[in-house]
């Protein structure tokens, strides 16, 4: 597969993703502030996806209107879906009638004046349709196209992204410095739509203790970050043809190494490092793992067929601000 489609399909599905994830902690966030006794009820939300500087310096007062719409946050839902649908455009062949529709259509819903009157007197109404529009277009991905190599790389786009923001929904529990009320324990599982799994595991109540263990360790629910690096790492393996266990690229040998890690780890193990810090560790290593897999499959092959470094170059500055959002 050329490194540029490769690099495309894997940018369309964290992308759309990325958009899902936003839009279930915008929503939960809404819900939260209608109660809170908080000043700044927003606060949390902007620190956990990285956006505290942009919103500052923007010119938008409301926070659910930065995150879903701003053209002045690259990381808006809004900005998302246009990435991805650039993203599909380039690769139009590779994916199915069906999913090239729908994502038009929801590209174009989503720069509409109507999704944004939607958002000011239904905002719920707004981010379920969203994140209806993601699970559509996901559930188009397994159904409509082959499983072949431009597939995987779709699964490892979306694996990569949804790792990192179920950490973020965690970190954003951190920030509450341990002492987080079961309100808010309800919300972050309610922002990754883990509450009934959750609830039908844990029989005995929510605690931080088994919060965290649940969306790190759950080896069976798909959004908990043991079960999304578990996946990731057949996947990197399917591409490469390498049997499960070993590894012959950077990106193989740091998935499989923080898998061991979640395997072999317990609640007891983050209380000694400490939340944020166990959390921020595996950050790094989902950014390490998606740098690994662009200068293995994407940059390199393009240096390969280029006696210029300049284009590649930037391609790989581009990557890292992409991943860093």
């Amino acid at each position: 597969m050329l490194s540029r489609v490769a690099n495309s399909l894997y940018w369309l599905s964290r992308y759309l993703e990325r958009a899902e994830n936003l839009a279930r902690l915008v929503e939960v966030n809404r819900y939260e502030s209608l109660d809170s006794i908080d000043p700044d009820p927003w606060r949390p939300l902007l620190y956990t996806t990285c956006n505290e500087k942009i919103f500052r310096e923007s010119k938008e007062q409301d926070v659910g209107m930065f995150i879903s719409f701003s053209e002045d946050n690259p990381d808006s839902i809004r900005e998302c879906v246009a990435h991805a649908r650039e993203n599909a455009r380039m690769v139009r062949d590779q994916i199915s009638e069906e999913i090239w529709r729908e994502l038009n259509r929801f590209h174009l819903f989503i720069r509409s004046e109507n999704a944004v009157e939607l958002w000011k007197n239904q905002p719920e109404t707004f981010h379920r349709r969203t994140i209806e529009f993601c699970m559509l277009l996901s559930g188009l991905i397994h159904a409509t196209v082959l499983h072949d190599e431009g597939w995987h790389f779709m699964q490892i786009g979306k694996l990569i992204e949804r790792a990192d923001k179920t950490t973020r929904v965690l970190d954003m529990l951190a920030y509450y410095q341990g002492i987080a009320p079961r309100a808010k324990l309800a919300s972050a599982l309610k922002s990754c739509s883990a509450f009934n799994a959750f609830q039908a595991e844990y029989r005995s109540g929510i605690s931080l203790d088994n919060a965290m263990s649940f969306l790190l360790f759950s080896a069976s629910f798909p959004r908990s970050v043991r079960f999304c690096i578990q996946q990731l790492d057949y996947h990197l393996h399917t591409v490469s043809g390498s049997p499960i266990g070993s590894y012959t690229n950077e990106a193989e040998r740091i998935t499989g190494s923080t898998l061991a890690q979640l395997n072999f780890s317990s609640s007891l193990n983050i209380l000694q490092v400490g939340y944020h810090d166990y959390i921020d560790s595996l950050q790094k290593q989902f950014n390490e793992i998606g740098q690994q897999v662009f200068d293995t499959y994407i940059l390199l092959p393009l240096e390969i067929r280029s006696n210029t470094n300049s284009g590649t170059r930037r391609r790989q500055n581009d990557h890292q601000r992409q991943q860093q959002q």
